[in-house]
């Protein structure tokens, strides 16, 4: 009897997909859905700034437990965290697909249009600059906004949800908004404009059945 198990679907070969936004509106939820549907063997899934390895995960235990006082610190503490999963996360581009549970926008979205940076003295010209030098050799092929909570969540300040809207604008190509829907149906959203997006390959075995 054949199995009734849908086989994993097969991101193009170096894109990059990332799940980005307000929190409490389900990234993580789909994170682990994407994870659960494409090829392990060929695409990366992970989180930032927790990344891949001990030390930002550590880090990132430290930095949601006892956060430190200065906006600035944080969003430093995040980049290193971005930079020390940079090698692993290029390789993945290389062989295969990567899939993006956050990236720099929270970093801009939360720092600056949300946080306190504009005050610490540090221009947003320099401090998107500073993040470029650790982001400059990743670009997303597509990047789901999800912008509506499902619960409350003290992050989720004044100027946060803005700030993403501003770099939506700025990258209008490739971000896809996410409406107001359950997490499956999210989901299916999600497939659905990966698939018209190209970002889905083909199998071999079904490209011969054609």
């Amino acid at each position: 009897m054949p199995s009734t198990r849908s086989k994993p679907i097969r991101l193009t070969r170096g894109s990059v997909i990332v799940l980005e936004g307000l929190d409490k509106t389900g990234k993580t939820t789909q994170r682990e859905l994407l994870k659960a549907k494409v090829s392990p063997e060929e695409t990366l899934v992970t989180h930032m700034p927790s990344g891949l390895t001990d030390f930002t995960r550590d880090l990132y235990q430290i930095l949601e437990t006892q956060k430190p006082k200065s906006g600035l610190g944080r969003q430093l503490a995040h980049l290193t965290s971005h930079s020390e999963n940079m090698t692993a996360l290029l390789a993945a581009t290389r062989s295969g697909a990567l899939v993006l549970d956050r990236w720099w926008w929270s970093t801009m979205a939360y720092g600056w249009y949300g946080g306190d940076i504009p005050a610490s003295g540090l221009s947003k010209t320099s401090f998107r600059e500073l993040i470029d030098c650790v982001w400059k050799p990743i670009t997303a092929s597509a990047i789901f906004l999800l912008l509506t909570p499902r619960d409350e969540d003290l992050n989720n300040v004044a100027g946060v949800a803005e700030g993403y809207r501003e770099l939506a604008a700025e990258h209008t190509g490739t971000v896809i908004t996410v409406p107001p829907l359950s997490k499956e149906e999210t989901h299916e959203f999600i497939i659905s404009a990966l698939a018209d997006a190209d970002l889905i390959q083909e199998s071999e075995q079904d490209a011969g059945a054609m």
